[in-house]
């Protein structure tokens, strides 16, 4: 079967190969519950979703009083507010939001969703994903993530559309993290063209490893921390009982909590190539 790749499903495999050959080689249902206590985490989806949606219209150029006038929730209220005062300046320039960025490295097909993209065709290329983590990661878990690799890659290879048909060269792109509880401290990644070859070798790599892998070849994790968190836990015999959300602020990142947000595709200006 062949997978589309996005930053979500090489992040599960790089967390836990077996995860990543249950939930989407397999595609094995297996209801447990993901984190307790169950209702928080549910509100805290919900909070994210909200949060994300509201940053989609305001981009779509939606009046903002209207967008806060539908915010039921006072957290989310508040990262509104805090939103706003990054997200003006941004309106000036050239932008796109909830974008898919689909392209092909070598016989492999790569997805990438990105928040918001804000670009100066022929000078510069901004990707701005909004993070409503309850605590920042270490720049060093940000830098090293998944989709700080992976996002730049895919603009590099599949942006031309947002250049005038000219390939967008590495140096021309950014990558900003914006937190919602810490909006005064945004963290940014300078894209290069030795950061471009080494990403591209790094993620060739991965996809040959993981499609030279046969059925039961996918072993489990050695990081038992991460199976706390997992659905999974008690099919591979790690346990039972959820990990407590407070436990994961123990970790360095906290993309799992986001990772899980579903995108309403319906709502997404699709950009293939």
């Amino acid at each position: 079967m062949k997978i589309e790749y996005s930053q979500n499903k090489l992040h599960d495999y790089l967390e836990c190969p077996r995860r990543y050959e249950l939930k989407y080689q397999l595609q094995q249902i297996w209801p447990a519950v993901i984190t307790e206590p169950v209702l928080q985490h549910e509100e805290f989806i919900k909070n994210g979703k909200t949060f994300h949606l509201c940053a989609q219209q305001f981009f779509l150029e939606i009046d903002p009083q209207l967008i806060k006038d539908q915010i039921e929730n006072p957290l989310v209220l508040s990262w509104w507010n805090r939103f706003l005062e990054f997200a003006f300046p941004l309106l000036s320039l050239q932008h796109q939001a909830e974008v898919i960025v689909q392209t092909r490295i070598n016989q492999s097909s790569f997805i990438g969703v990105f928040d918001l993209l804000v670009y100066i065709p022929g000078e510069k290329f901004m990707i701005i994903d909004w993070k409503t983590n309850h605590h920042k990661p270490k720049r060093n878990s940000l830098k090293d993530h998944t989709q700080t690799r992976l996002y730049p890659l895919l603009l590099t290879e599949a942006g031309a559309a947002w250049n005038n048909g000219q390939r967008i060269l590495p140096y021309q792109i950014e990558m900003i993290y914006w937190f919602t509880n810490q909006p005064d401290s945004p963290e940014s990644f300078q894209y290069s063209e030795q950061q471009y070859q080494l990403d591209k070798e790094y993620f060739q790599n991965l996809i040959n490893e993981i499609e030279s892998r046969k059925p039961n070849e996918f072993p489990l994790t050695e990081d038992q921390r991460y199976c706390k968190f997992c659905n999974y836990r008690s099919l591979c015999g790690r346990g039972i009982k959820p990990g407590l959300i407070d436990e994961w602020d123990e970790m360095d990142d906290e993309f799992l909590f986001e990772e899980i947000l579903d995108i309403d595709m319906n709502q997404i200006a699709e950009i293939s190539f």
